[in-house]
């Protein structure tokens, strides 16, 4: 088709020097360098061939060519949305890193500055190998970094806490730095490795959205252990050695605890499922309306009203009731007024998402933003055929040609305002009347919406303006939509697929670790009920957010769904909290000895000796991603939520479920007797 051919040529005059890839049933079959645009349809491919290899390549580009054309997904992002969430996500990365470290200082004094040299060496070193990698920033990756500042602490929190426990056992300064940091490698190897397996996972299986944190929290785990225990443990011999440190002062939560956690397993344990109960009930009462559209296909679209004319969310709702499994969430954008973007989410499905963006302009007419066109001056000029392209120089002598400049308050880009000119043409019966745009912003050439263009036609002046009048007002009726996101079924399918086996791989691959590494069943199997149970509560959360939200707008909850973010929160939940299940593991094994079994007051003793770091652990990571849930922005909104509640229950999970668990499993699994308090037994079936 002429306009398809038309639009490919612009598209390969952008990317002049990078390479087309030619693929054929997932493989790819040729992958040319661009040298100049493909205009007319028409283009070659040179090389060193053989008659063969020609012929294959050949064949491969026609057959395929007359095979119908399915879209699966289909996605648009305006660029002033863009540019809210690249600010979001600085300002929340920044925040973070600020909230992290002042935190450090203020509890650890000298230590904490140590601790944050660490931390800003780490985000460095990432920042640069990522880089180098080419790997694309996008939003699931700023918010792994994110919550890799808030996860980088906790190994400097794990050697700092042993040093405590050093010091106050009477070592000296130097004694107390070489025990800490001796004693409290193993257990960061253990958690950093089980947060890797997560990464792993789901960069091998998770959709290309997710595999940008994946790539982040990997490389941000891997240098922690790099930076928190060799660059800090330099930083403190050369500190040590010069005298420029002769004491360590460290600030205290508490002193020495001695709570009783296990006799509260059995209410935390009834607390938990009945509160799991109401969830699963919640999320089968929402049925498909508790997934995203990335699981059951649909249409994503965002909206903005006019400045004048605002609107609640609460109307919005109501208003787009009528459309099927339709959820609305607030767009908030810095120093814009509030109640006008908003995100639409629905499960009609379409080719494209031009059936939903009609629905919704019905549903509120006159409302939304629309573009504006200012016609600044249309003039006649002299075109010189030198000066264009070889394809478009038809004459040698200059040609007299009108010129239109054009600026629109609305960025608008080339396609769209492509089509309406076209629409123009051929109302007017002169649809075969050539035109090109033109624009001085550089992102043009890359397909970015501008602000200014200039339309070049070979009409006379009067009919170009009378086009550009008829374009004004078409677009004066066409509302601005800020994102379009259309998913076919197809591909919904098989994300249900992949999140369910990157779930099932991780918590596999994690209870396999921690089985072989404490050489006990028991505590594997401790493990996954921790982590089932943190997975459960974050999913009743989610469900149960439809129903609180009216009441809980002041504390940002929304109508919360479950997508390829929250699936990348709920993997990261699992890394979390079997962070917090293997250190105090560890500290059971220590106190274990080589005994065959744990017991009640070890595992309060454990739980105690470690709450601190527990405490410490889960509020810097809770501090990071609360900043990241605040002002993060709608794009990881529901991500930073999740995650939110993980943290909180990963470490309630810890404590009262995990541990304690361990005590009856043990002897579930050895049908031996099982020691209570006072010294009593009790025999196991």
């Amino acid at each position: 088709r002429p306009d398809g051919a038309q639009l490919f040529g612009e598209i390969t005059q952008a990317a002049i020097g990078e390479r087309l890839a030619i693929i054929l049933d997932g493989e790819v079959v040729s992958a040319p360098r661009i040298n100049g645009a493909i205009l007319g349809g028409n283009g070659q491919i040179t090389g060193s061939f053989t008659d063969k290899e020609a012929f294959e390549l050949s064949t491969s580009l026609e057959n395929p060519l007359a095979a119908p054309l399915e879209v699966k997904e289909e996605r648009g992002v305006d660029p002033s949305l863009g540019a809210d969430a690249i600010a979001s996500g600085k300002m929340a990365t920044l925040l973070g890193v600020g909230g992290v470290a002042v935190f450090m200082i203020v509890y650890y004094l000298t230590a904490g500055l140590v601790a944050n040299v660490a931390l800003v060496l780490n985000i460095l070193i990432m920042l640069g190998v990522m880089c180098s990698l080419d790997v694309t920033f996008t939003l699931p990756g700023i918010a792994g970094i994110v919550l890799t500042i808030g996860m980088a602490v906790d190994a400097n929190v794990l050697i700092y806490e042993r040093m405590r426990e050093e010091l106050a056992a009477g070592k000296s300064v130097r004694g107390a730095v070489a025990s800490g940091y001796d004693k409290a490698f193993g257990t960061i190897f253990d958690s950093n490795l089980t947060t890797l397996i997560t990464a792993v996972v789901l960069f091998a299986i998770g959709t290309d959205q997710l595999k940008g944190f994946a790539v982040t929290l990997f490389f941000g785990l891997l240098l922690n252990l790099f930076t928190a225990v060799f660059c800090s443990r330099v930083l403190f011999d050369l500190a040590e050695r010069n005298r420029w440190i002769t004491t360590l002062s460290m600030a205290r939560i508490f002193g020495q605890p001695n709570f009783q956690f296990v006799k509260w397993m059995k209410p935390a344990i009834i607390g938990s499922l009945l509160f799991i109960l109401a969830g699963l009930a919640a999320a089968w009462h929402r049925g498909q309306g508790l997934f995203d559209i990335d699981f059951t296909g649909g249409t994503s679209v965002q909206i903005e009203f006019k400045p004048d004319q605002p609107l609640g969310i609460a109307a919005v709702r109501d208003a787009v009731a009528a459309l099927p499994d339709a959820a609305v969430s607030s767009v908030s954008t810095p120093g814009a007024a509030p109640d006008l973007r908003y995100k639409i989410d629905t499960s009609l499905r379409g080719a494209d998402s031009s059936e939903v963006e009609s629905r919704i302009r019905d549903l509120f007419p006159g409302r939304l933003a629309t573009y504006g066109m200012d016609i600044v001056d249309v003039a006649t000029r002299q075109r010189d055929p030198a000066k264009e392209p070889a394809a478009n120089a038809e004459a040698a002598a200059p040609q007299a040609v009108t010129a239109a400049t054009l600026r629109f308050p609305q960025k608008i880009s080339r396609v769209t305002l492509r089509e309406n000119v076209k629409q123009a043409l051929e109302t007017e019966k002169i649809g075969d009347a050539d035109f090109e745009l033109a624009s001085t912003d550089p992102g043009a050439v890359s397909g970015r919406a501008c602000s200014d263009w200039t339309l070049t036609t070979t009409l006379d002046p009067a009919s170009t303006r009378g086009i550009l009048e008829s374009v004004k007002a078409k677009l004066a009726e066409t509302p601005v939509y800020l994102a379009a996101n259309a998913i076919g079924g197809k591909v919904a399918g098989n994300t249900q697929l992949t999140a369910v086996y990157a779930l099932l791989a991780s918590l596999l691959m994690i209870v396999l670790y921690v089985w072989v590494r404490f050489q006990n069943v028991a505590f594997g199997f401790a493990a996954v009920i921790a982590l089932a149970h943190d997975v459960l509560v974050a999913v009743a959360c989610l469900a149960l957010s439809r129903y609180v939200a009216p009441y809980l707008g002041w504390a940002l909850v929304d109508d919360f769904k479950i997508s390829l973010d929250v699936v990348a929160a709920l993997l990261t939940i699992i890394g979390f909290s079997i962070n917090d299940t293997i250190v105090i593991f560890d500290r059971l094994r220590e106190l274990r000895g080589k005994g065959r079994y744990v017991t009640a007051a070890m595992v309060d003793k454990a739980v105690n000796q470690t709450l601190s770091r527990t405490i410490l652990t889960s509020g810097t990571a809770l501090l990071a991603t609360l900043i990241l849930y605040a002002v993060g922005g709608q794009g990881i909104h529901a991500f930073a939520f999740t995650m939110l509640i993980g943290i909180i229950v990963g470490s309630y999970s810890t404590i009262y479920i995990a541990s304690p668990i361990v005590l009856w499993l043990q002897h579930a699994f050895s049908g031996e007797e099982r020691p209570v308090r006072g010294g009593a037994t009790a025999r196991t079936a």
